[in-house]
């Protein structure tokens, strides 16, 4: 089995058990600037597996099993980017613009088999995303081409 295999299986043996345990598979729900109105939206998460040497796509189909994939998204649209510690490293996934101002982070992790969300409206000025621990290896790009079929 091909290092890449294995993270592809183990990914998915971690999505199904967090799946099950916190309904990462359900809808995202947005806050709306701190007040009570809530946003339901019909979008799945994006999902990646973090380890040590890159990003691992495992949701949506367009970034299965793609090292650092490219993101897709829609201006404005509310998105929930979820990653899985498949190698018990520490990482913290961040979005970042252009001239490197970081504008969304996940909370970090060093637990093998936790997951990490991050929820977050898209603006065009996001253009890569990295880990924090690792920006060299584990790093990719960002597009706003109408965001993913979610």
């Amino acid at each position: 089995m091909t290092r890449s295999e294995r993270t592809r299986r183990t990914a998915l043996e971690l999505i199904g058990a967090t799946a099950a345990a916190t309904g990462v598979a359900g809808a995202v729900t947005a806050q709306e600037n701190g007040n009570e109105e809530e946003e339901e939206t019909d979008r799945r998460p994006i999902i990646l597996a973090g380890r040590i040497d890159h990003w691992y796509g495992i949701a949506p189909e367009e970034i299965e099993g793609e090292e650092n994939p490219t993101l897709e998204f829609e201006d404005g649209e509310a998105y929930e980017l979820v990653w899985i510690n498949a190698d018990g490293a520490e990482h913290e996934l961040v979005l970042e613009s252009d001239d490197g101002e970081e504008l969304e982070a996940s909370d970090s992790s060093e637990t093998g088999g936790e997951t990490v969300s991050v929820t977050f409206e898209a603006d065009e000025d996001v253009t890569e995303y990295y880990c924090a621990f690792h920006p060299e290896s584990m790093r990719g790009d960002v597009e706003f081409d109408g965001g993913f079929d979610l």
